[in-house]
């Protein structure tokens, strides 16, 4: 069997585009600024650990294509992130990263690229010094595409230097193979990958060695009523400290399922169903949990010509979460999201866009409703090359046996090329 591209870190999607897109020469400059308060509930699925934190966050990053065979790009981030009611996990991380991309063969149906990340992180808590350290991450990988299928084996170190608790020093080796296969003039594509890692000076109670696998397919029907169905099972182990968005380091092992229908009832109106299973058992903590989703989202095109565009997405979902040891934080949510956007192309953009999440947890001193909106806008400089964007999110919270929160953000960001 085959196996698909593997992606290591999130910080390098920018450069990933079609390998045979005719492209200038030239130079991308982005970045954004955001601050404002939320919770870790948007984060991530443990929504258990619920906890408010205000934050700031930096990014800038320039992207160049140097010739049609060499892009790279270098950037930086700053998450500043400060709990209100946990301090141990107040901290700041600052990230460098940089990439280049070389396609050592290119032709019209035939290319082999070598793509090499390295990054490095410093993450610094004002009040628990026993956890800092420093991260560096180094990556080659090779990936060769011919027409009806694509092969890909990589390789790297992972090094996280604690400062000061030197007995959780953790040094990881890591290497992947995936695949895509496409079949009936590319209508079925297979594809699946494997990941292996070793980790040495660790801890006893850390895992030494992991795996990560993904299987699934993707198929295009002809059927004007069912468009296209995907299905991915994922299965293996990992580490919370390798996402930028966790604050706490646990071992855990995973299970995942999902499929997906997408359908495109007539020119103007599209939906897609999608439900998936996951479970989550944890190593060294009590947030051992499992559960399912079921959603239905839909597309409805009131007006897209060639200067303008409006249209309406509408999402419901249903959520069902058990947690193994910790009972009482076990919830069923519901969700209603309601999104208008509006756009003058080569002018501007607008979207609005309302939610609402109701939370019925086994314990229902912790049931609560929550509100969203959010405001935003990108305005476009076609003969300047440049965009600037501004997103504004208000939420409320009404806690039905605590006292009631609020949280808001804001969004700046820019796209420059030159």
């Amino acid at each position: 069997m085959l196996f698909p591209s593997l992606t290591l870190a999130n910080d390098f999607t920018p450069l990933e585009r079609k390998p045979h897109q005719n492209l200038l020469t030239g130079f991308t400059l982005n970045g954004y600024f955001e601050t404002g308060r939320k919770s870790q509930a948007e984060d991530f699925e443990e929504e258990d650990e619920d906890r408010e934190y205000t934050y700031q966050n930096y990014h800038l990053r320039l992207e160049h294509k140097f010739s049609d065979r060499l892009l790279y790009e270098v950037g930086s981030f700053i998450y500043d992130k400060d709990y209100r009611s946990h301090d141990p996990l107040d901290n700041i991380s600052k990230i460098f990263n940089t990439r280049g991309i070389y396609y050592l063969r290119k032709q019209r149906q035939e290319f082999l690229k070598l793509d090499i990340k390295l990054k490095y992180r410093e993450k610094r808590y004002r009040n628990t010094p026993s956890s800092e350290y420093d991260q560096l991450m180094f990556s080659p990988e090779l990936t060769y595409d011919k027409d009806s299928y694509e092969i890909n084996l990589s390789t790297g170190i992972n090094n996280y230097d604690y400062i000061i608790s030197e007995g959780n020093d953790q040094l990881k080796f890591f290497s992947g193979l995936g695949a895509k296969r496409y079949l009936l003039e590319k209508k079925l594509m297979f594809t699946s990958s494997y990941k292996f890692e070793i980790t040495t000076h660790k801890r006893a109670d850390r895992r030494k060695n992991k795996d990560d696998f993904v299987f699934g397919f993707d198929y295009i029907f002809d059927i004007p009523v069912m468009y296209k169905i995907t299905a991915r099972a994922k299965l293996g182990q990992r580490d919370t400290k390798d996402d930028d968005e966790r604050d706490e380091d646990f071992d855990y092992k995973y299970r995942e399922f999902y499929i997906k229908t997408e359908h495109r009832i007539n020119p103007k109106v599209r939906t897609d169903l999608k439900y998936q299973y996951f479970k989550k058992d944890y190593l060294t903590t009590e947030l051992d949990h499992s559960g399912f989703y079921i959603q239905n989202s839909w597309r409805y095109n009131i007006l897209d010509d060639d200067t303008q565009g409006l249209y309406f997405n509408f999402i419901a979902r249903h959520k069902d979460v058990n947690y193994t040891i910790k009972t009482g934080s076990g919830y069923k949510k519901e969700t209603l999201d309601i999104k208008g956007t509006y756009r003058k192309k080569k002018n501007y953009e607008t979207s609005v866009s309302l939610e609402r999440d109701f939370y019925n947890y086994r314990d229902s001193s912790n049931d609560r409703n929550r509100y969203s909106a959010i405001l935003s806008f990108e305005k476009l400089f076609p003969e300047k090359d440049l965009s600037l964007s501004m997103n504004f999110k208000y939420r409320y919270t009404d806690n039905k046996q605590a006292n009631d929160t609020e949280d808001e953000s804001v969004r700046v960001a820019f796209e420059y090329k030159f």
